[in-house]
């Protein structure tokens, strides 16, 4: 426990007793605003001895007040809060728009009153699309009465920092100047500026804990478009040492504990291996032979990538999440073949949100509002032994906290005729099917019936598709289609009628009008004995072929 050499008034920097009006402004707003020290004029007069151990047991592992009657020579306030951390910085541009960027993010080690570490660092031009200065910037820096100053060298350019840690160690606020830069081949890259601008940072906590959220995709050669995956496992990162980046390891698993089984298509597990710098996270999917199986966060560019935006891990709903959209990951593997080139090769690729932490909070940060069970729907035909039709159930949920209205639901055959499959379902209004948006109350599910009746016609050689699609009026990462594919399989290649046939009602005595069958692709057996069907011949009446078909 800290405590006071003296039971004399508070005092400020300059030993003097500190006034009402400070006590107000920043004990209170900091410490105290519940409890009855803001209510007692305590600041410029005598302070008893309870009240002064009282006193010193709150600030105990805070801060240090010297005595307004001795103790410390020079009666400063030494706070406890350290710089050490990895922190994202935030740099405004110069007032004349000269360049943009600066530090981005790195790691500070503190020892007593100095600082050193590293940061990474982008200056661009304004009428460039890209940086003309990159890398990593050498960070030192010392401390007076709290306010920090930082000088990093990045590349050419200079910048020295002065800014204030605020009372918990989470943020740092002031102004910077810079020197003037170039790039790598001496072209003029960020200029001289000695008016002070803005800065900041951020602390950013460790990413390590377990991880609970999807992969949603948006597109690639797999066809996985608007499919969202759950996905489990852990992130571990490495110890501060003052670099610009730490590493990241850890393992993706898309198993479903009830089932053990995955319905991402792509693959089941994988491990990671990436860094973090600031807020901004990079990660190589890895697969069980130690391939590079899927990239996150890979920034645009970067390793010959091209269309993959970054992750980042920030605050959100009480925890933190590793977040990116737009996409933020690729995958390729022999399930799901394409290149990690690009996304207009890759097997998958999409937008993504992983929970990082164990927190009531944290789990829902990236809860998806629905949940579509099962993730994709297989029918075959003619139906099992004992089925009248080929029938499969999906169960639309309401997973969010709260109620969601707007939802809409629309089904679709693929191409659009013939109509292979059909959909009802119970999701409207009183239980009828949905006929536009409908609503769902927390923790309301309905059912959606998806029916497979083949038409054939010239596509009965091949699976037969069709999409159900289900919009929420808001997700977790951002994409709010989510869709449930299709797919019939006709299991016998004489299984279906092209067309039904239908006889009028005869009199007794009466034959109908003859109607074409063609008894290649006609009859479904089924019953549980072979059937054999004998070719018609010209000039053979009905009777002639029922008397020479011979049934098992």
């Amino acid at each position: 426990m800290e405590t006071l050499t003296k039971t004399r008034a508070i005092c400020g920097p300059n030993r003097e007793p500190l006034s009402p009006a400070f006590c107000r402004a920043w004990f209170c707003r900091a410490l105290f605003c519940r409890t009855w020290f803001c209510r007692a004029r305590f600041c410029g007069v005598r302070a008893q001895s309870l009240w002064l151990l009282l006193l010193a047991g709150t600030l105990a592992g805070t801060m240090t007040l010297s005595s307004c009657g001795g103790g410390s020579s020079n009666g400063s306030v030494v706070y406890n809060a350290t710089l050490s951390g990895n922190w994202q910085f935030t740099m405004a541009p110069p007032a004349d728009g000269s360049f943009l960027g600066g530090l981005q993010g790195g790691f500070l080690l503190q020892s007593n009153g100095s600082a050193t570490g590293a940061a990474n660092y982008a200056v661009s031009l304004p009428q460039l699309p890209y940086p003309c200065n990159t890398g990593s910037a050498a960070i030192t820096g010392t401390v007076a009465q709290n306010v920090w100053t930082l000088t990093a060298v990045a590349g050419t350019q200079t910048f020295v920092l002065t800014g204030t840690l605020s009372f918990d160690g989470s943020t740092i606020v002031g102004t910077y100047t810079s020197t003037a830069g170039t790039s790598g081949n001496g072209a003029p890259c960020g200029t001289l500026q000695t008016a002070p601008m803005q800065w900041s940072a951020v602390l950013v906590p460790p990413i390590t804990g377990t991880i609970q959220g999807s992969f949603h995709s948006t597109g690639g050669a797999a066809g996985l478009s608007n499919q969202d995956f759950a996905v489990s496992g852990s992130l571990t990162q490495a110890a501060n040492t003052g670099a610009s980046n730490a590493t990241v390891t850890g393992t993706l698993n898309f198993t479903e504990p009830e089932t053990n089984q995955s319905d991402y298509p792509c693959f089941d597990t994988a491990s990671v291996y990436g860094q973090i710098s600031g807020s901004s996270v990079t990660l190589q999917i890895v697969g069980p032979n130690q391939s590079i199986i899927g990239l996150i966060g890979e920034p645009v560019g970067s390793n010959g990538v091209i269309g993959i935006n970054p992750v980042t891990f920030v605050a959100a709903q009480g925890g933190y999440i590793l977040n990116g959209v737009g996409p933020s990951y690729l995958v390729a593997t022999n399930a799901c073949p394409g290149s990690l080139g690009s996304t207009g090769t890759a097997g998958d690729y999409g937008n993504m949100c992983l929970a990082v932490g164990s927190t009531l909070g944290t789990r829902n940060a990236c809860q998806e509002p629905i949940t579509l069970t099962p993730a994709a729907v297989s029918l075959t035909y003619p139906p099992p032994v004992g089925d009248t039709t080929s029938t499969q159930t999906v169960t639309l949920a309401n997973s969010s906290l709260g109620s969601l209205s707007g939802l809409t639901l629309t089904f679709a055959n693929v191409p659009a005729t013939p109509a292979n499959f059909t959909e009802t379902d119970d999701c409207g209004p009183g239980g009828l099917p949905a006929q536009g948006p409908f609503n769902l109350a927390s923790g309301q599910s309905c059912v959606i019936t998806i029916t497979f009746n083949p038409q054939c016609g010239s596509q009965c050689g091949s699976p037969l598709t069709a999409t159900l699609t289900v919009t929420s009026p808001v997700s977790a990462d951002g994409d709010t289609i989510f869709t449930v594919p299709i797919t019939g399989t006709v299991t016998n290649g004489d299984a279906v009628a092209t067309r039904a046939i239908s006889f009028g009602a005869e009199g007794a005595s009466n034959i109908s009008q003859a109607q074409l069958l063609s008894f290649a692709n006609s009859f479904a057996n089924r019953s549980g004995h072979p059937v054999q069907i004998l070719r018609s011949t010209s000039n053979r009446s009905f009777q002639d072929v029922e008397h020479d078909a011979e049934i098992y």
